[in-house]
């Protein structure tokens, strides 16, 4: 009983000393912003700056939110930057009249400077390997299937029994096509990327970008694929802020939510 109890104990001490480092992480950053030290920031979409919903299409944008990020990247003198699963289209359509110097598809996708065009830098799919993956999303009646162009997505939100058996196909995949693509997991999605590409190495790469270099890099995310541009950002000399979901806890994340973040980034606006 003793042992249980100290076990609790230090969990529980834990967990706080956890959450008061996500926050004062947070908190450091504000403060570097007011003090005009040199900021650049990272910002997911989904479940960091709109809620998730049911289907990609059919998320909310608040109507500020475009003006509120051109503030900000203004205020940090160009060095804002959107680091998404989303293809850069579908960022456009949702953020605008808003362009940002962009990462989509985890990096299929760059714009590198906010009037510039995207470009695709991942190979085409093996179309065998298209074919089967259609297949698996007809065998699972639920799972809905996303050509992003520079990757696929498997959304299973409509149906979440069918995580187990949807990575499991997807796995029985991995030997046919040896070294064509990796997995990625995310809220209730499974991606099929090219090898090679992920958010840490997109924000990596923005990194040096002239509005970016030398500057302390902030990546805000929610989602398993942020974890390697949170690496990125910390390597960096800089922070990464999780939002609390699916994937992270309450004890570890910055925010507890995305009306969160975007309280936090008026906040920052006003400063």
């Amino acid at each position: 009983m003793t042992q249980q109890l100290k076990t609790s104990a230090t969990y529980s001490e834990n967990a706080v000393s956890s959450e008061e480092h996500a926050i004062a992480a947070r908190k450091t950053v504000e403060r570097l912003i007011a003090n005009g030290e040199p900021v650049a920031l990272f910002l997911d979409v989904d479940g960091t700056l709109l809620d998730v919903a049911l289907t990609p299409s059919t998320v909310h944008v608040p109507t500020y939110l475009p003006k509120l990020l051109d503030e900000i990247a203004e205020r940090l003198h160009g060095a804002l930057a959107i680091v998404t699963g989303r293809p850069l289209e579908e960022v456009d359509r949702l953020l605008h009249p808003a362009k940002f110097v962009a990462a989509g598809v985890h990096g299929g996708q760059m714009r590198l400077s906010d009037k510039g065009k995207i470009e695709t830098l991942t190979p085409g799919f093996n179309p065998e390997l298209v074919m089967d993956l259609k297949k698996i999303v007809e065998d699972l009646p639920g799972v809905v299937y996303e050509d992003k162009g520079s990757g696929i997505a498997l959304h299973y939100r409509l149906a979440p029994e069918l995580q187990s058996s949807l990575l499991m196909l997807l796995e029985t995949l991995v030997p046919k096509y040896p070294t064509e693509f990796s997995i990625c997991e995310g809220r209730k999605v499974v991606e099929v990327l090219p090898v090679g590409f992920s958010k840490g190495r997109a924000l990596r790469k923005l990194a040096t970008l002239p509005a970016f270099a030398n500057k302390i890099p902030v990546m805000v995310g929610d989602d398993i694929a942020d974890v390697d541009a949170f690496r990125a950002a910390e390597d960096l000399g800089g922070f990464g802020l999780k939002v609390q979901g699916e994937n992270f806890s309450e004890s570890e994340s910055s925010f507890y939510g995305p009306s969160e973040v975007l309280d936090w980034l008026q906040k920052i606006a006003n400063i």
